[in-house]
Parts: C-alpha cells; sequence; structure tokens
C-alpha cells in the first residue's frame, strides 16, 4: 500500500500536465481536472500520513520504497539505485506541499478568471507541484537534485507570467539566475559526496557517516549554500522581492510550500542524514564540533537575515513586498534554529522547533498572501496607500488577513505564538546572547509591519483610489481557501496533539532520551515576554498611525530617520551593488578576459596561418625540386634509353658486318675450290712467292 500511495503521488501531477493541455480547448474542464489533482494529492498526503503514523512509526521510523523500473543510469553507476525514503521529515513536508497547493489552486479559480495563459499556468503550477513532491520524498541526492531544478524552472516561467510586462519578465530572470549561484554548491557539493562516498543513497551514506569525517563539513557547507539561493537568505536574497510581479497565487505557492521551503527541507535533511540517522545505525559523530562551523553559518545567516528582512518591511509600500520581506525573515528563524541544533544539548528539539514552524508558517503565510490576493483582485493594485477603510467592503478577507497577521506577529493562540517561541525558548538556552538578541527584536519587528500592514490595508482613512473602485467581497471560490486556512492558523497551534507525533516519532526513530523534566520557568517568561512584545508593537502602531501622536512624516523629517528611511526603501542599496556595480565591473572583467582571450586566439590563428604559408612556400619548393629531379631522372633515363639503343644498333652493324665479311671471304674461298691439282698447285706456288716476299720486307733480306 506504501508504495502505491508514494507512486500515486509523484506520478499523479505529471499525468494532469498532459491531461490540462490536451483540454486546452476546453480551458473550463482543463482547471477544473488541475484543481481536482490539488485536492486528490492532499487525500494521498493524509492517507500516508495516517499510515506513517499507524504502522511506520512503531516500527523502525523510516521505510526506503523502490520503484518497479530502474533508473537510466543505475545499471552502469553504481549508488544511483532510485529509491523514495519515507520519514517524519518527507511526510511532513508532503503534507504541507499538497495542504497550500490545493488551496492555491481553487483559490486560482476566482483569481485568474480570465487570463490568456490559463493552459500555460496551471502546467507549469502542477509540475510545480510535481517536482517539489520529488525532491521532498526522494531517497538519495540525484532525485533530490532533479526536483529541485524542476522547482527551479517552473519558478522562473510562473514568476514571469504576465512576460508582457518587463518587470515579470526581468523578476523571472533574475530568480532564475540567482537561484542558479546557489545551485553551484549544492552541485559541487553532491559530487565530492558521490566521489567520496561511492553512493547517494541517504540511508547508506547515514549508515556510514564515519567514513566521511574528512569532507563533511565541505560537503555540508556546499549544500548550505544551495539553500542560501533557493531560500532567498543573504546574499542570495535580492530575488524574491522581485519575484512579487507574478500572480499572487504563485506568490503564496513560492513563499508558502514550495520553493523557500526547499531550502529549509533541505538543510533539515542534511542534518538527519549526519547527525540523527547515524545515530539509530550505530555509526553517529560523537563529536559534532568537526562539523561545528556549518552549525555557526547556518546560525549567523538565518538570524542575520531574520533581523535584516524584518526591517525592510517595515517600510516597505507594496503589500506583497511586505509579506515577502516577511517570508526571508521567517524563514531566517527556522535555519537560525536549525544551525543551533550544533549548540544545543538535545539537538532534535532545534530540529522539531524549525518544523514546527515551517508547518505554521506554511500556513498562516498562505492565508496572508491569498488574502492579499483577494485585495489586490479587487483594487487591481499593491501599493497600500492606494488602500484604507477595506475591512468596509471586504470584512470575510480582513477577518482572515487578520489572523494571518496575528498569526505572524505571534500572538497567544495563534499557530506561530507556539512555534516562534519555541525558537525563542531554545536560542535562550545557549550561550549565543547576540543570537536570542537578534532574534527578540526581530519578533518586535515582525509585530510592528504586520499591524502595518494591517492598519494601512483595513483601517486607515479610505483613499480616493478606493472610493472610485468600489470593491466588492471576492467571490466564495476565493473565499473558502481563506477560511479553511484560517482554521489551520487558529487549530494548528492550539491542538497540540496535532503535532504530537512529531516528537514522538523523533523519540523512536533515534533512539532519543527526552529529559521529563521541562524547564516551566523559561518557557513562562518568554511566553509572556513574546506576547509583551506583540503588544507593544501594537501599541506603537496605533501611536504612530491611528492616534498619530509621531506621524510618520514627522519622524522622517529627522535627517536620520530620513537617511534611514531611504536605506530600507531602497533594500539596503543591494540591487544597485548587484546590478549596477558588480554587474557592471564584472562584466567589465568578463569583457576584458574575453577581450584578451579573443586577441590570444587571433594572434594565435595569425602565426598558425603564417605557418601554414611558410610551410606552402617550402612546399612548393620542395614540390619543385622535385619535379626537377624527376624529369632529369626522366631525361637521364631517355637519354640512357637511346645510347643504349644506338651501342645495340652499332654492335648489331658490327656483327652482321663481320658474320657478311667471313661470307663474303668464304664464299670466295669456296670458289677456288675446284677439285684439280694443277690449281691448287699454283696457288701453293703463289704462296709460297708471298711468303718469301714479306719475309725479306720483315727480316731484311732473305
Amino acid at each position: 500500500m506504501l508504495s502505491e500511495i508514494v507512486f500515486a503521488l509523484l506520478v499523479i501531477p505529471f499525468f494532469s500536465i498532459i491531461l490540462v493541455i490536451a483540454l486546452s480547448k476546453h480551458k473550463e474542464i482543463a482547471e477544473a481536472s488541475a484543481i481536482l489533482t490539488g485536492f486528490i494529492e492532499l487525500a494521498l498526503a493524509v492517507l500516508l500520513l495516517m499510515f506513517y503514523n499507524s504502522v511506520i512509526m512503531h516500527e523502525k521510523g523510516f521505510e526506503v520504497v523502490k520503484p518497479p523500473f530502474k533508473m537510466i543510469l543505475s545499471p552502469y553507476v553504481e549508488g544511483l539505485t532510485p529509491c523514495f525514503l519515507i520519514d517524519l521529515l518527507s511526510v511532513l513536508m508532503v503534507f504541507v506541499v499538497t495542504l497550500i497547493s490545493s488551496m492555491v489552486l481553487l483559490f486560482s479559480k476566482g483569481y485568474m478568471h480570465g487570463d490568456p495563459r490559463l493552459i500555460r499556468y496551471y502546467s507549469f503550477m502542477l509540475l510545480f507541484i510535481g517536482g517539489m513532491l520529488l525532491l521532498v520524498l526522494s531517497g538519495n541526492f540525484f532525485l533530490l537534485y532533479m526536483g529541485w531544478e524542476i522547482v527551479g524552472l517552473c519558478s522562473c516561467q510562473l514568476i514571469g507570467h504576465w512576460f508582457e510586462k518587463p518587470e515579470a519578465s526581468k523578476a523571472g530572470i533574475k530568480a532564475f539566475i540567482t537561484t542558479r549561484l546557489g545551485d553551484v554548491f549544492l552541485l559541487a557539493g553532491i559530487l565530492i559526496l558521490f566521489k567520496e562516498a561511492g553512493t547517494l543513497d541517504f540511508i547508506t551514506i547515514a549508515s556510514n557517516i564515519e567514513h566521511l569525517k574528512g569532507v563533511l563539513p565541505l560537503i555540508l557547507l556546499l549544500s548550505f549554500g544551495g539553500a542560501v539561493g533557493k531560500s532567498a537568505q543573504f546574499p542570495l536574497h535580492v530575488w524574491l522581492p522581485d519575484a512579487m510581479e507574478g500572480p499572487t497565487t504563485v506568490s503564496a505557492l513560492i513563499h508558502a510550500a514550495t520553493m523557500v521551503k526547499a531550502g529549509v527541507y533541505l538543510v533539515a535533511r542534511l542534518e538527519t542524514l549526519s547527525i540523527f540517522y547515524p545515530h539509530f545505525f550505530g555509526s553517529e559523530i560523537h563529536d559534532l564540533t568537526m562539523i561545528q562551523d556549518f552549525f555557526i553559518t547556518v546560525t549567523a545567516i538565518g538570524a542575520f537575515t531574520s533581523f535584516f528582512a524584518a526591517t525592510m518591511a517595515l517600510v516597505a509600500l507594496d503589500i506583497k513586498r511586505v509579506l515577502a520581506y516577511s517570508t526571508l525573515s521567517q524563514l531566517g528563524y527556522m535555519f537560525s534554529i536549525l544551525g543551533l541544533a550544533g549548540f544545543l544539548r538535545e539537538a532534535w528539539e532545534a530540529w522539531y522547533a524549525s518544523q514546527f514552524h515551517l508547518i505554521n508558517h506554511a500556513i498562516f503565510k498562505a492565508l496572508l498572501f491569498l488574502s492579499s490576493g483577494s485585495v489586490i483582485h479587487a483594487l487591481e493594485t499593491r501599493d497600500m496607500r492606494l488602500m484604507g477603510n477595506l475591512r468596509k467592503y471586504m470584512p470575510y478577507t480582513f477577518i482572515c488577513m487578520f489572523i494571518g497577521a496575528l498569526s505572524l506577529a505571534g500572538l497567544v493562540p495563534f499557530n506561530g505564538f507556539w512555534s516562534k517561541d519555541l525558537i525563542i525558548e531554545l536560542s535562550l538556552k545557549t550561550n549565543l546572547t547576540l543570537v536570542s538578541t537578534i532574534l527578540i527584536v526581530t519578533a518586535l519587528l515582525t509585530a510592528l509591519y504586520s499591524f502595518r500592514m494591517i492598519y494601512m490595508v483595513f483601517l486607515a482613512p479610505e483613499s480616493d483610489h478606493v472610493k472610485r473602485h468600489k470593491p466588492h467581497e471576492s467571490p466564495p471560490v476565493m473565499l473558502i481557501p481563506l477560511f479553511i486556512l484560517s482554521a489551520g492558523a487558529i487549530l494548528s497551534g492550539l491542538v497540540e496533539e496535532i503535532f504530537s507525533p512529531l516528537k514522538s516519532s523523533l523519540i523512536h526513530t533515534f533512539h532519543i532520551h527526552a529529559h521529563a523534566h521541562e524547564e516551566l520557568m523559561l518557557k513562562a517568561v518568554v511566553s509572556l515576554g513574546s506576547t509583551g512584545l506583540v503588544i507593544l508593537g501594537g501599541l506603537i502602531i496605533l501611536t504612530v498611525y491611528q492616534r498619530r501622536l509621531l506621524p510618520p512624516e514627522k519622524i522622517l523629517e529627522i535627517g536620520a530617520f530620513r537617511g534611514m528611511y531611504e536605506v530600507l526603501q531602497s533594500g539596503y542599496y543591494f540591487d544597485y551593488l548587484y546590478e549596477q556595480v558588480l554587474t557592471k565591473y564584472f562584466v567589465i572583467f568578463v569583457t576584458t578576459i574575453a577581450s584578451a582571450i579573443e586577441k590570444s586566439l587571433w594572434a594565435i590563428n595569425n602565426g598558425a596561418v603564417a605557418l601554414i604559408r611558410a610551410l606552402a612556400s617550402v612546399s612548393w619548393f620542395i614540390e619543385k625540386g622535385l619535379e626537377l629531379f624527376n624529369e632529369s631522372i626522366v631525361l637521364s633515363v631517355r637519354g640512357l634509353s637511346t645510347l643504349t639503343s644506338m651501342i645495340e644498333g652499332l654492335l648489331n652493324t658490327l656483327y652482321y658486318g663481320i658474320a657478311d665479311l667471313f661470307l663474303f671471304i668464304g664464299s670466295n674461298i669456296r670458289k677456288t675450290h675446284t677439285g684439280e691439282i694443277s690449281r691448287y698447285l699454283f696457288f701453293v706456288f703463289i704462296g709460297v712467292i708471298v711468303l718469301l716476299i714479306a719475309s725479306i720486307m720483315m727480316g731484311g733480306g732473305i
């Protein structure tokens, strides 16, 4: 049953994409199928959660599911066998993703009504959901990275959905490029891990973690670089505020359930593999100081980002940018507590707190974004200065958004109170006073910008823009998700039993010996202090905006505050720094390098051409010399042949001449042989006479 649930969760979104595209000529049916897919996925997630609580949690706490097919590379590359890990972390993430996704898809029916690219929108939304589910259910880093990249690609496409607007197109590209910087670090970490471990399988790595001690700190830090990019933490935070140019439903999905949560999930998964699962297999790292740099880095970046982003939310005038900066800040809370796991006696408490806050944040942030979408849908503007008194026209949206703001601010009994206070409480248990102070101050800033947003949108005097547009409440299809999420923002905090399996599963799976006693005094102080900060934040907003005892205009007349306001409004000039300074000089640097390389290549090319020409000239001379040599050889051969012919002719002539001479002599001699003795005696006599004469001539006498 477990494998069927897992594969259905993974396959259905991708199958639905094909269905939606096939039904492109019937947009209403295609839209209905996409929305239905979201709720089917939610039902499957609930089944998975029930199966985990009833079966897996009471056995070993996790289960590895292998598909009935093999990955393309797995037969050839050892350690890439596909599998899916079903444990507490993956089950919780699946529930969060499907819950928020189903609400967002339902809300989209009203919000995206009449959009000309509706099929494209739902196709990428489903691919986005499928990629995130693949990411959180993966049992190895190969599948995780596949899901990671799918989510990144879809975010770029959805942020730039209205690409006819230059701002939206630019924002999509900016998100894609910025997150790719982080992805480079993650990929480097995965490659080093594969080289050292010979596998990317989670359970195999966890059971042999002691063999990675030498490179584990480097792998963790590089992987965290990927989380920084995906979760928009400092200094790769600049893409998230600009991502507000996309549809608000996309913003809700990105900020509440998918893309930015992927970074938190990754760090949480890294901690389970390096700390908790090794304990289960008896191969744990006894001295966490060897990976202390990782914990320090995560804590520092998380705490700084939480405060840094909250200050920018204080002055933002775009309702969605307020929520975007809020997301950065709350993610900073999650990262900081994950980092503090290395400084607590019970590291699992920090891990539990991060996941508790992740779930609560997903619920109230989706509620806030969808509520803001309801407002934007009614007024066609995101500028809070053009709003005001909307509680009169949109009472249900006001109530829902107010519940979300109270949860964000951390007021009891709303869900944000329980998880935020737990994070602050655990931070106080460490000796890191600076971190605790930052988180407490950030809690006050969170209350300030939350109540400021509510006041400017719903309680401030009615603007001329509102009077002209005469807004009205959103349709039921948009309000139903708000009501469901509002109930979740209240009940998930009040009913602690909902999250009790978290602790029991952690304790059972990792054989943790939890301490029975609780520091009730610390809990009470944190709770009272946190509530006091929320009330203080509300009073400050009433003083500045409602009672106008210290109006914002008067505050900005003070030079120091005016300068600070401009710095915050500009986002600490990071966009200017990146786009106008670093990018400019980077382009100059790259252009210079490219020019130098080009000149070098031209020089090499010219040298090669000259060399080839020289070789060609030498070759020509050699060729001509060979031709002359050839011709001389030919002439010599011809001369020798002629001479040979002449000698042969001469010899033939001489040969035949001598032969003819002897034949002539012989013939004449033969004529003298007549057979007559008298003739023979005559010739003998003549011969004797000749001999005598010759003898006299040679001897000088007879």
